[in-house]
Parts: structure tokens; sequence; C-alpha cells
């Protein structure tokens, strides 16, 4: 039978459960009848506790847990007292530094956020001006009583290649688009040429090459100035890769009249 001063030696052994179950046995029904050791035991247990709340690291090897048991089992009470019963509010300076520097982090990190999406701010907003600007014209040359309107078709192909252009002069604005297009080679693309109402040479107004399905479209906004001319018709034909500065015959499609704007 063990003695008193043996039990109490094995009491930080009973709280970390590394006791062999006979002990283990023999330490509950001692605590059972001994105030002073029941005691201990809670002061022991309250500072695993603090301690538990202040260490961070990996898991230690078994080997070496092993050896840190025997050590613990072995050093005089006097050594064991003095690791054990660290005052708790002790560890209330560097949990508090944790805290803020956490708090710090987050608060820098919020902030190089919202620094980013306000450096951002004025180019997605200019893009959207320009894209709503864009839209007003496009919408005002397809819906204007201003717009002249042109029907192109062609009568050597099947199915027959038709196209159509709303241009309104004032604002410099055409929108053209085309269907059942052949498809050309690529060194060859499609041109749009306005032939003026005055009477002068035809005006190239861009170039387009036609989808897998024949379907071609051209959107010229805020057209050059030297360009906004009243238009007779529009026209298109077949040019090198780059387009070019007269027509190439024969024309593809031409519109026959345009109508006159309303009053």
């Amino acid at each position: 039978m063990r003695n008193h001063q043996q039990i109490i030696d094995d009491l930080v052994l009973f709280a970390m459960r590394e006791l062999p179950e006979q002990q283990a046995s023999e330490m509950r029904r001692h605590l059972e009848d001994c105030d002073a050791c029941r005691r201990e035991l809670s002061e022991i247990n309250s500072d695993m506790a603090v301690l538990a709340l202040s260490s961070v690291g990996p898991t230690p090897p078994q080997r070496s847990r092993e050896r840190l048991l025997t050590a613990v089992k072995a050093e005089p009470r006097r050594v064991k007292r003095f690791v054990m019963h660290r005052p708790w509010w002790s560890f209330v300076p560097s949990f508090a530094a944790v805290v803020l520097a956490i708090f710090g982090l987050l608060l820098w990190r919020e902030n190089t956020g919202l620094h980013r999406r306000l450096d951002a701010f004025p180019q997605t907003s200019a893009q959207q001006q320009a894209d709503l600007e864009r839209a007003r014209l496009v919408l005002e040359a397809l819906t204007s009583p201003e717009t002249s309107h042109f029907a192109l078709v062609a009568t050597k192909s099947q199915p027959v290649p038709e196209g159509r252009a709303s241009y309104l002069e004032k604002n410099g604005t055409l929108v053209f688009t085309a269907q059942h297009l052949p498809s050309l080679p690529l060194e060859k693309t499609y041109q749009l040429w306005l032939i003026p109402a005055t009477g002068s040479v035809p005006m190239p107004f861009g170039i387009f090459k036609p989808d897998a399905h024949g379907d071609a479209s051209l959107v010229l906004t805020k057209i050059d100035r030297e360009k906004k001319v009243p238009a007779k018709m529009f026209a298109v034909t077949v040019e090198p890769e780059g387009g070019s500065q007269t027509p190439t015959m024969p024309i593809i499609m031409a519109s026959r009249w345009g109508t006159a704007p309303s009053s």
C-alpha cells in the first residue's frame, strides 16, 4: 500500500489520465476520503486548462511524450508546483495581443479591397457611359422618323442575299445587317459603300465578313464629318482583305431607293 506522499506525487499523472488502471482505481478511492488531495487535484486541473489555452503547436512524438511523463513523475514536488501554478491573468496580455493582431489584419484586408474597388470604379463607369451612348445612337438610328432605310437585294444567287441599312445623317449613325451571304476566301472581304445623293464618288463605309450561316452586321456611330452626307443608296462589293478606296465591280448588293425622311 502506497503512502500519502506517493499518492500526492501521482496526482498530475492521474489528472492527465496516464496512471495504470490499478493505480487510478486506488487514487479514486483515496480521493473519496481525502479533502486535501481533492483540492490539490482541482488546482492541477485548473492549471492544466489555462496551460492548454496558452499552448499552440504540433503534437509531439510518442517517445518524447513518454519521456516527459517519466520526467514529470520523477521531479520533486516543488518543481511541479512552480510550473503549474502560474496565475491565470498572466496570459491576458498575450491573448489580447493575438486578438488585436488578427483584428488589425482583417481591417487591412478590408481597406485594401475597398481601395481596389474605388480605383476600378472610374474605368467601369466610363465604359458603361460609352456603352449607353452607343446603344442610344443605335436605337435612334433605327427608330427616328428622320432615318433613311435602304433594302439591298441580289438577283443572281440562291438563296438571294439581302441586306438592310438604316442611316441617320444628323448624328452619323449607320446600322447594316445582311443575310444569305456566300462565304469568301480568306484574302477577300465584303465592303459597304455609300452612294452620295450629290452624285459624288462612292464612299467606303466599312468591311465585314459573314458568319457560318451567311449573316453579317456592321454598326457605325459618330461617323466622320466628311462622310456625313445625304445618301442616295448603299451598295456592297467584294474587295481584297483590308478593303479598298474605290469599289471593285461587280456590285453584289445595292439598294434601289431610300425612304425620304418624314417631316
